[in-house]
């Protein structure tokens, strides 16, 4: 069984971004590979880093978007008629 799980460190725990759906007491083996993120708004990352950040599958499992390009074109229409 293979899943990726997106989550963070507390300091103490890796805590799941969402609930998550797995054997009690299963013994698991966990690789960690951290998000990438620019460290800075001018810095840039590659299609790869990018589809393996927390940015790629962050609308998944909205209910609420159906076609998602119109849902992309209809936020920046209202971005261009903001007050």
């Amino acid at each position: 069984m293979t899943q990726t799980i997106r989550a963070y460190f507390d300091g103490k725990t890796l805590v799941p971004d969402e609930p998550v759906d797995l054997p009690l007491n299963r013994a698991l083996t966990l690789t960690v590979e951290s998000a990438i993120e620019p460290s800075s708004p001018t810095d840039s990352i590659t299609g790869v880093e990018l589809a393996r950040s927390a940015f790629a599958g962050l609308w998944q499992n909205r209910t609420d978007i159906g076609d998602s390009l119109e849902f992309a074109r209809q936020l920046r229409k209202d971005a261009e008629t903001r007050r």
